[in-house]
């Protein structure tokens, strides 16, 4: 009778705390407010509707001239690559830069798949409302595993690849079962409600320091750069939907030797995001590579060393091969 009555109070005990967590999250207020994304635009940049997203793009160049395209990582937007919008103009290039969906001040709604392969899908969309048929793509960390994505499945957008600090080998989402738990109501509301209290200017600042070989490169008008974003609506949707849908980051060995496209690949010597070796790994499985590796920087080389990965992507663009 003893272990029976234990049994039914743990039972019981079991089905108050369901009960709390299904509907405790719901009773606490979480503000969804922001400041207007259109109030944030400080570098010329405009928005276009892409696949039913308001998306936030910054253009440099003649319309007609060959068409770059430059696609962030984790945490970045277009002020990612500030220091190199006009130099690759100035270059005689089409520099179109974006904010992906969940990210910069492009729209964020809960919704919508952020896995890296519709990420790639929408790449392509983005083109198509620009009227572009091919460009050059320069995927930066996460934005490198995009870009491959892109590479598999509309190769033929693709004139050139260029990974930077590329997250291609070593990147992999959550198990399967826990994304599926961060898609369960109550579950997503918790996040929502710890991403909300938890994340701030300061922990954005430790993130960016931990990027650069050099943290004193994370200044009070990076991290400014950086956190403006993170004033929109609904910010933390688009974090939470990235953890949510990254279940299809990997690539096998196959795959990546099947991507024959003329490729560079620029990394940071002092990367311990996605550390060199991963680079090199890389370099070998693709068919067409070759690798620059900056010495004495991290995961941002385009920030940290900025004429240096300029001149050596130029001189890669304007090479025959």
């Amino acid at each position: 009778m003893k272990r029976r009555g234990c049994l039914r109070g743990c039972l019981v005990g079991v089905g108050i705390f369901l009960i709390l967590f299904g509907l405790l999250p719901f009773l606490i207020p979480v503000s969804t407010e922001g400041i207007d994304p259109r109030s944030l635009v400080v570098d010329g940049g405009r928005f276009i509707t892409v696949e039913g997203l308001q998306t936030y793009v910054v253009e440099r160049g003649e319309p007609d001239a060959p068409a770059l395209v430059l696609v962030h990582g984790a945490f970045g937007s277009t002020f990612t690559w500030r220091n190199q919008l006009d130099a690759l103009a100035e270059a005689g290039f089409r520099v179109i830069a974006y904010d992906r969906p969940g990210s910069g001040l492009t729209d964020k709604p809960r919704d919508f798949r952020y896995s890296q392969r519709n990420q790639a899908d929408f790449a392509a969309s983005l083109l198509d409302a620009l009227a572009v048929d091919q460009a050059i793509w320069v995927g930066h960390s996460a934005g490198g595993n995009v870009i491959t994505h892109l590479a598999v499945h509309h190769p033929e957008r693709i004139a050139r690849l260029v990974y930077v600090d590329g997250a291609v080998l070593g990147m992999s989402g959550p198990p399967a079962p826990v994304a599926g738990l961060i898609g369960v109501a109550p579950v997503y509301r918790w996040a929502q409600i710890g991403m909300r209290t938890v994340f701030s200017r300061e922990t954005l600042a430790g993130f960016l320091r931990g990027f650069y070989a050099d943290p004193s490169q994370a200044t009070p008008e990076v991290v400014e750069g950086y956190w403006r974003t993170f004033q929109t609506p609904s910010w933390e949707y688009g974090l939470l939907g990235q953890s949510r849908d990254a279940t299809d980051t990997r690539f096998d060995e196959a795959t990546l030797r099947g991507i024959t496209l003329p490729t560079l690949l620029i990394w940071g010597e002092r990367d311990t995001v996605t550390p060199l070796a991963q680079g090199e790994q890389l370099a070998a499985l693709l068919p067409d590579a070759r690798l620059m590796v900056i010495p004495n920087v991290g995961h941002q080389p385009m920030e940290e060393a900025p004429q240096t990965f300029n001149v050596a992507l130029l001189a890669y663009l304007t090479s025959d091969s």
